[in-house]
């Protein structure tokens, strides 16, 4: 491992040391800190054996690195003896303390010493786009979970526990919307505002947001953050990157100030016309433009469930933001007969039909499914808005008009399979993409009718674009099954309930049996980390791994395997 990783991971340990607090009693706190600080220890000592391996003249290296051999000595026998004590007794306790604060300020000493060395290595990991998206997720995430454990973000004032902060701060960054405290409740006033800016942060595209702001500074996009804001847009004309860039802040402006609108209109009649109505008409309009499901109901949107405007504006936003910027602006542009543009891209077309489908299918699947079972006590109407919402909402949005505790396992069995594929290429939602179902259902089709071309629409398909999409179907199907073993491992729930979570948190959809609130710590981390994979998608994952393209001259034999 070379230095700028070792400083690079110095950096993040140092930040989460001072989260970890083991003066708290909590088995789980405590455990966390003993990892911490094993992995602390083990980082130590690989800079001392690489860096006297290294070494030239190594008897002159020993003495300028004396300190920080000594200081790794006695942080090793004061682990052994903290690891081999009583964890009840008070002087455990206060031996942890002193650990905690020691290892803390002595981290953060090193990584600031060696500033110039951190500034390198994140220039390195910032070299692919892709590389430099989830770093700013991290460090998005992070500074959420830090502001959460703040004692004035909470109702009664002592802030959330660092498992619970990283879980509500991932899904909201995540734009998820799976809650393990009640979000309406738990949280005071500046706590839900902090909710609200990770939502939207995550929603737009934390680069989106950051490279927006360089506006108003007046500094110029260099070649490197255009292509970056390229990679996150999915577009790979860079020339235009920059208008792109104001048209989509102002679209999604102009999206949620509607939707507030309407929605003010709507839970005025039921609130009254004051600030709070008008903070909760903006806090659901962009957590369902962004597809984020957080809501400021403890039930969500079920007290609405017979509001057609709360409801219908709520689905409006979700499909507009679950359809992509990219999209929306071709069809703008179709509409616009001074843009020079007079039909839809293929792209658009693709997204366009498998939305209608998706949408109508799960609406007649769930109407069927349950109209005699959760729905039965609802009128013929409000059955029909029930089943639409719901349809709309597996799109990744994560509202719900009627409790999930209550539908059938069939039910929710289907539903995994409209929470997995998700809402287009390049939206603020999640899934494998409506793109990649379009491309996969194309080259079963060829392989059906024995075609030697993949085509869509009369458009043929490369075997780049068709391999990219397996590869996000394999990922994803990958991801869900690993969370689904390790969930299943770790707690007695049915297995219904343990898929459904799991779909719903890689899919960034945020609905739940009610499954979420009873995780155990080691749950609530298999959680986070699928919310995370989904929201940057298996390519964004899989390219910070791939190596630069080496060119071969060799050819190798081709071989044969059976196959079905």
């Amino acid at each position: 491992m070379t230095k700028r990783y070792y400083i690079l991971i110095a950096f993040i340990l140092s930040l989460v040391s001072l989260v970890l607090n083991p003066a708290e009693r909590g088995r789980g706190m405590l455990l966390a800190a003993r990892i911490s600080d094993i992995l602390i220890l083990l980082l130590l000592g690989g800079q001392l054996i690489s860096g006297f391996r290294a070494a030239q003249y190594r008897r002159q290296w020993v003495i300028r690195n004396i300190t920080l051999t000594a200081a790794t000595l006695l942080y090793a026998g004061v682990l052994a003896f903290l690891l081999s004590s009583d964890i009840s007794s008070e002087r455990h306790l206060y031996l942890n303390l002193i650990v905690y604060i020691a290892r803390s300020f002595y981290l953060l000493y090193r990584s600031f010493e060696n500033v110039k060395s951190l500034e390198d290595a994140l220039r390195k990991f910032n070299e692919r786009p892709a590389r430099s998206i989830i770093l700013t997720f991290l460090a998005i995430a992070s500074a959420g979970t830090l502001l959460l454990m703040l004692p004035f973000t909470t109702a009664d004032g002592k802030g959330l526990a660092f498992i619970d902060s990283l879980f509500t701060s991932t899904s909201a960054v995540c734009v998820t919307g799976l809650i393990v405290v009640d979000t309406a409740t738990v949280f005071s006033t500046a706590g839900k505002v902090i909710i609200l800016a990770l939502v939207q942060t995550g929603g737009l595209g934390i680069m989106i947001v950051t490279y927006f702001s360089m506006f108003f500074l007046r500094r110029r996009i260099t070649i490197e953050e255009k292509k970056r804001l390229s990679f996150v847009i999915s577009d790979n004309d860079m020339t235009g990157i920059v208008s792109m860039l104001k048209k989509i802040i102002y679209l999604t402006f102009i999206i949620e100030g509607t939707g507030a609108v309407l929605l003010f209109t709507g839970f005025g009649r039921h609130y009254g016309y004051s600030l709070q109505t008008v903070f909760l008409s903006v806090f659901h309009s962009v957590s369902a433009f962004c597809n984020a499901g957080f809501s400021l109901f403890s039930d969500s949107l079920e007290g609405f469930i017979d509001k057609p405007l709360i409801i219908f504006t709520v689905s409006i936003l979700i499909i507009l933001g679950g359809l992509s910027f990219a999209v929306i602006f071709n069809i703008k542009d179709v509409l616009d007969p001074r843009s020079g543009t007079f039909k839809l891209s293929l792209n658009t077309k693709v997204v366009l039909s498998w939305t209608a489908v998706l949408l109508a299918g799960g609406f007649i699947f769930f109407y069927s499914a349950e109209h005699s079972n959760c729905l039965r006590s609802s009128s013929t109407p409000v059955q029909y808005l029930s089943a639409f919402f719901q349809s709309v909402t597996l799109r990744t949005a994560g509202f719900n008009s009627v409790p999930f505790s209550a539908l059938q396992n069939g039910t929710l069995t289907v539903m995994c399979l409209f929470m997995f594929v998700g809402a287009a290429s390049g939206s603020t939602a999640g899934g494998i993409k409506i793109n990649t179902l379009a491309v996969i259902t194309a080259y079963l089709k060829s392989m059906v009718t024995n075609s030697p071309k993949v085509t869509i629409l009369h458009y043929q398909l490369s075997k780049t674009r068709i391999l990219r999409a397996f590869t996000v179907f394999t990922y994803g199907i990958t991801a869900v099954l690993t969370g689904i073993a390790a969930l299943a491992l770790t707690h007695t729930e049915p297995l219904v309930n343990i898929l459904f979570e799991a779909v719903s948190a890689f899919g960034t959809v945020g609905l739940s049996t009610g499954f979420t609130s009873r995780l155990n710590s080691f749950g609530k981390l298999v959680i986070i980390c699928l919310m995370f994979n989904g929201r940057l998608g298996p390519l964004t994952i899989l390219s910070t791994f791939s190596g630069k393209r080496e060119k071969s001259g060799v050819e190798y034999p081709q071989g044969d395997i059976l196959i079905g």
